[in-house]
């Protein structure tokens, strides 16, 4: 499998989000706002490397700008952007002159990664409808991508982040799924208890 790498524009901050998913951004800072700017004016993405403490890690998501939905007197904009992929990021420079905004060259990651070990499937099916009460079946589950799964989880942006950067996804979201049910029926049986007192 040939992986793509291209340079993107970059806007580091603390948050992952997987293909699909969208949230809304405020833009206040001059280079940001250009990058933005020429976001839009070319239909180009943006990536978004993952800050924790401070520092940029190597994984992140790209995003499109969905639209603007607010420009401020002074400039400033609120905007509400897509996930379409997710990168591991190779090289960075903080300044892509004559820009003010960086860039960097990234890796695309599968994105498109089925369900397909056996106890990650039945790990889904066992979430959904033990969890969410919804009834899914193995066709569909196999179907899905681990993005798909792990973004009806309600994870944290560091859990995102350990997902998106883990050599082994589908080990990453079994064991992600295997807790929470483990936490859920922990959490029934105290309740059941309860109820019998």
């Amino acid at each position: 499998m040939n992986t793509r790498h291209l340079t993107i524009p970059m806007f580091p901050l603390n948050i992952v989000l997987f293909p699909g998913e969208t949230t809304k951004l405020y833009i206040f800072e001059e280079r940001y706002k250009q990058l933005i700017e020429d976001c839009i004016d070319n239909n180009a993405s943006f990536g978004i490397p993952f800050v924790e403490n401070g520092k940029m890690k190597t994984f992140g998501c790209e995003v499109k700008v969905n639209r603007i939905l607010k420009t401020y007197d002074n400039g400033n904009m609120d905007i509400l952007v897509e996930a379409t992929d997710v990168f591991r990021l190779l090289n960075f420079s903080n300044v892509l002159s004559p820009k003010l905004y960086g860039a960097g060259l990234v890796e695309y990651l599968n994105k498109t990664q089925k369900i397909t070990l056996n106890n990650l499937q039945d790990a889904t099916v066992n979430y959904f409808a033990g969890v969410q009460n919804k009834l899914i079946d193995y066709d569909t589950v196999s179907k899905l991508t681990v993005y798909n799964v792990a973004a009806a989880l309600q994870l944290t942006y560091p859990e995102k982040y350990k997902l998106i950067s883990s050599a082994n996804q589908q080990v990453h979201l079994l064991n992600l799924l295997n807790f929470i049910i483990h936490i859920i029926s922990a959490e029934q049986k105290l309740k059941d208890r309860f109820i019998e007192n």
